[in-house]
């Protein structure tokens, strides 16, 4: 089975925090500076936050009764591994993913922002 990196790790948790039942404008920058601070490029953060972590918790943002004060981090990875080794996956479903490209929209340009100013220093 599929065993997931520590820095793969941290950015689902951190990209999970999107999905909770809170208010998310709060927590972005935290998401950011985790997201800027991690090995992987922008398009692969865009890939993991589209295709790993948003099939698996876009259920919550449309919950009436969401989670709303954390998802569990093995469960979390768990999930994702468990969808990723999936042989058929529904055909994707861009129409579904409207909540996940809105917050890479607004997460993207500060992801390559912060890390411009990092390299400046």
């Amino acid at each position: 089975m599929y065993s997931p990196t520590p820095a793969q790790r941290r950015v689902w948790e951190a990209m999970a925090e999107l999905y909770l039942d809170t208010a998310v404008d709060d927590m972005h920058a935290r998401i950011v500076r985790c997201l800027a601070e991690s090995p992987f490029s922008l398009e692969q953060l865009r890939t993991m936050l589209l295709h790993e972590v948003h099939p698996v918790l876009r259920s919550n943002v449309y919950s009436v009764a969401g989670v709303w004060d954390g998802f569990d981090p093995a469960w979390l990875s768990a999930a994702i591994a468990a969808h990723r080794a999936r042989a058929w996956r529904w055909p994707d479903r861009w129409c579904w993913r409207g909540y996940a490209r809105a917050q890479w929209r607004w997460l993207g340009p500060r992801v390559a922002a912060l890390r411009a100013e990092a390299a400046a220093t």
